[in-house]
């Protein structure tokens, strides 16, 4: 099927194809699931094809002259259960098949249209135990000759989040946070963005993301700091990656760190919506690494602070090793502010009142963060 390899895709060991102790990939993984769907969040359009995988793999990916056949290998690894024929979106794939040969598995896709390589991203995923989520490996083939349909103007609850009509204000703070506040640079990082909405959540039918919601946190958060006297530095300002469209995860987090570090921020506070299976759970959680003591305290006052404030769940302080947490030279907190799979708080998190509320709950602990250490 494939006429000339093109490109060579070696997933980054990072991320994916983690060597054992011994310095060799670990063998015989097993494909346990193969999914896809049509994506109108990027442009043009895109159809993400996902497989989860039951161990670490090498993967390599191939396209044809013509520009139909393309071709992912993924070596020493077995198909298991996995169905081996796929009907996928006819705009960008005409049909799907796995396979098995010589102890490697073989997605091909027959394309609707000529590709060019550069266009389909393969990328993979690590492991989220907090999710529940393998490994995977991930191909988006864009629709081509297809427009984006998603905007900020479209007709949905994820468009129509406060941050899409939100208006730069002062406000009324206290004496004592403007003492503590004044001169403090902090690093403000609504989580997600752009062609990475995050975290979905349903309100009426209408798909929510998490990255509108945490940008509607976020900006009244820096009003509130900027009117006490202090700088702050934002990751984004509006909806948009950080680093580029479908950038990885490590670069596009790393853009993040890179705007704190370069201000020699005081803090760092990441904002970011929870969700889970389970429609039931809710809560928030403050989430530090201790790299240095200061984290963790910033850590307890903000969660504190939302907990006083806040008619929320406590998920509680917990020590994690989240990228923008590892890589930021100053203390920082990553805040799960809710779960955007909770009817309850989905409602809270995309009303005129919510996102500023909590907005305020964060403000509050970082007054008493510096307040603790002045």
């Amino acid at each position: 099927m494939i006429k000339k390899l093109i490109r060579l895709f070696l997933i980054l060991a990072a991320i994916l194809m983690l060597p054992s102790a011994s310095g060799a990939l670990a063998k015989d993984a097993q494909v346990t699931a193969l999914r896809w769907t049509s994506r109108n969040d990027g442009n043009p359009p895109f159809v993400r094809i996902a497989m989860d995988l039951s161990k670490a793999v090498h993967a390599e990916a191939a396209i044809d002259d013509a520009g139909k056949n393309f071709e992912v290998v993924l070596k020493k690894t077995s198909m298991g259960s996995v169905a081996s024929q796929y009907d996928m979106d006819p705009r960008a794939i005409d049909f799907a098949t796995l396979s098995e040969k010589d102890g490697d598995t073989y997605l091909d896709v027959a394309l609707s249209k000529p590709q060019k390589i550069d266009d389909i991203r393969v990328f993979a995923l690590r492991p989220d135990a907090k999710m529940k989520k393998p490994h995977r490996l991930v191909v988006d083939i864009p629709v081509i000759g297809a427009k984006q349909t998603y905007t900020k103007k479209a007709s949905s609850a994820a468009s129509s989040s406060p941050a899409s009509s939100y208006k730069k204000q002062s406000y009324n703070v206290s004496s004592d946070a403007k003492s503590v506040l004044k001169g403090k640079i902090i690093c403000i990082d609504p989580g997600h963005g752009g062609t990475d909405v995050g975290a979905i959540g349903h309100i009426g039918g209408k798909d929510v993301y998490e990255k509108n919601i945490t940008l509607s946190i976020a900006l009244p958060l820096r009003d509130m700091l900027t009117s006490a006297g202090a700088k702050v530095v934002m990751t984004r300002d509006t909806d948009k990656d950080v680093y580029g469209p479908w950038a990885d995860a490590d670069p596009e987090l790393q853009a993040r760190c890179d705007i704190a570090n370069e201000a020699h921020a005081d803090a760092f506070v990441s904002i970011h919506i929870d969700s889970f299976s389970n429609s039931s759970v809710d809560g928030t959680t403050a989430y530090y690494n201790a790299k240095s003591s200061k984290d963790l305290l910033l850590a307890q006052m903000m969660h504190q602070a939302t907990m006083n404030s806040l008619s929320i769940p406590d998920r509680g302080v917990k020590s994690n090793d989240f990228y923008v947490n590892v890589y930021t030279t100053m203390p920082s907190v990553l805040m799960e502010m809710g779960f955007i799979t909770n009817d309850h708080r989905v409602k809270m998190l995309t009303s005129s009142w919510g996102p500023r509320g909590i907005a305020q709950s964060l403000f509050n602990g970082l007054v008493n963060y510096f307040a603790a250490i002045s």
